[in-house]
Formats: C-alpha cells, sequence, structure tokens
C-alpha cells in the first residue's frame, strides 16, 4: 500500500472512530434519560405481588414460576433505556479498538496482515481478556439493572461459566492464530484472499477456520447485550487474528518472493 493510501485510510479510520465517540456518547445520553420502566408504579406493584405468592408458602416457594412472571413483567414494563446503553457502551470500545488500529497503521504497519508474533499474541490475550470481562458483564449488569429475580443466584454460573469458556478458548485461539508463523515461512496473503497460493489449499485452509470464525460472528452479535460491548469487542479482535493467520497459510513462500 502506498504513503498516500495509507495516509488516506488512517484518516478515514480516525473519522469512523470520532463518528463512533460520538454515537456512543449520544445512545449513552439517551439511556440516562430514558426511564427504566414504562410505568413504574404498575411494575412494582406487579412486582410486590410476585414476591407475596412466592413467599406464600415457606415450606415450598415455587422459584420457578416466580422468575417466569418477573421476566413477563419485566417484558411488559421494559423500555429501550438498556438497549441504548449497550449500544453506546459498544460503540466508545469499537471507537477506541479503531484508534488503536490507527495508531498502528501509522507506526508503519499499513496492511491489514502481519507475521508479528508479539502482535498477534497480544490481540488474542486482549481478546480474551475482553471476552472474560463481557461474560462477567452479562451477569453483573442485569444484577445492577434488575433485570434478574432477588432470588436467582445466576451470577455464580456465569463466572463458573467464563472462567471454563476462556480456558478453553485461549490455548485453541493462541494455536489456531501462532502456528502458520512456526510452521511457515510465509509473506501474508491478503486479509480476504480467495485463492491464495490456490484453491485447493485456500479450500482446506478456509474448512478449518471457519468455525472458529462462526464463532467469532456469534461473539459480534452480542452487541446488543448486557456486556456485549466487550464480547463483541474480543470477537473484532480474535476474528482478526484467525484471519490473519489464514492469510499467513495462504501466502507466498519468503524465500520465493526475494
Amino acid at each position: 500500500m502506498n504513503t498516500v493510501a495509507s495516509k488516506r485510510a488512517n484518516q478515514i479510520l480516525i473519522g469512523v472512530t470520532i463518528l463512533l465517540f460520538g454515537l456512543g456518547v449520544g445512545l449513552i445520553y439517551a439511556a440516562a434519560t430514558t426511564p427504566w420502566h414504562t410505568d413504574s408504579n404498575a411494575y412494582f406493584a406487579g412486582l410486590d405481588a410476585i414476591r407475596s405468592r412466592l413467599y406464600a408458602d415457606q415450606m415450598a416457594p415455587d422459584f420457578d414460576s416466580a422468575s417466569d412472571a418477573f421476566h413477563t413483567l419485566q417484558n411488559q414494563y421494559r423500555t429501550p433505556k438498556w438497549l441504548y446503553a449497550d449500544m453506546g457502551y459498544a460503540a466508545v470500545a469499537w471507537g477506541a479498538l479503531l484508534l488503536v488500529m490507527a495508531f498502528f497503521r501509522s507506526g508503519g504497519n499499513a496492511g491489514l496482515t502481519t507475521r508479528s508474533g508479539l502482535l498477534i499474541g497480544l490481540a488474542v490475550l486482549a481478546g480474551i481478556g475482553l471476552l472474560f470481562v463481557g461474560f462477567l458483564a452479562s451477569g453483573l449488569q442485569p444484577l445492577g439493572r434488575q433485570q434478574v429475580p432477588a432470588w436467582s443466584d445466576s451470577f455464580g454460573i456465569v463466572l463458573f461459566g467464563a472462567v471454563i469458556a476462556t480456558m478453553i478458548i485461549l490455548p485453541v485461539a493462541m494455536a489456531l492464530g501462532m502456528s502458520p508463523l512456526f510452521l511457515r515461512r510465509r509473506q501474508p496473503a491478503a486479509l480476504f484472499s480467495l485463492r491464495g497460493r490456490g484453491w485447493l489449499t485456500s479450500g482446506v485452509v478456509s474448512a478449518i477456520y471457519l468455525i472458529p470464525l462462526m464463532g467469532t460472528a456469534v461473539l459480534l452479535l452480542s452487541i446488543v447485550d448486557a456486556g456485549g460491548w466487550a464480547t463483541s469487542t474480543s470477537g473484532v479482535l480474535l476474528g482478526w487474528v484467525l484471519l490473519n493467520a489464514r492469510a499467513v497459510w495462504l501466502g507466498h513462500d519468503l524465500q520465493t518472493d526475494a
């Protein structure tokens, strides 16, 4: 990529970053000024009724029915307050990620692919860290927003799941992202290259990375959920790591390019 095109690309990145920050601030402000419920009096009256029915039978309280009634009540009086908040946080997080990307590009990394093990390792660690934070936030934020019943013990399940998931995903992401750097001395192809060194190689490598990439796509869809600002940003980072590794596998040998 020539210098003029690289500068133009960085200008676009910075422009999109500013737009995302502005959008994020606007959405967060909208969330702050939107009420929690469409009718607070009716909501809390319904919540008191659910609690009264639940604890009326001290010997065998029906927590499942109470939880179903609680979520029905939530849906009945829900406002877009927390949707605005989650999308606002995500816009700011994505803007920050683009700002970091612009910084690295301005330092001479003009392309979207790299053979730098340090950069890839940092991206994996950052992605896994954001994923863990997102998992925790998906349990903590609904608690703070009173979106889960007081008698629920959902956060313990979320914490356990977050620890197990990150312990499994971290070595897999490292292996998939770093293996081509050690096994092949190749200049990376374009990030979204279709053919690379050949259709057969492209088909095999793409098939290997398809399922992990689908997993990162699922993380991107979490942008509208509690903690989605972290998990969706994690999806971008881990998705880039996987696409970069695929590009290295599809690249041409460094010796032949000399």
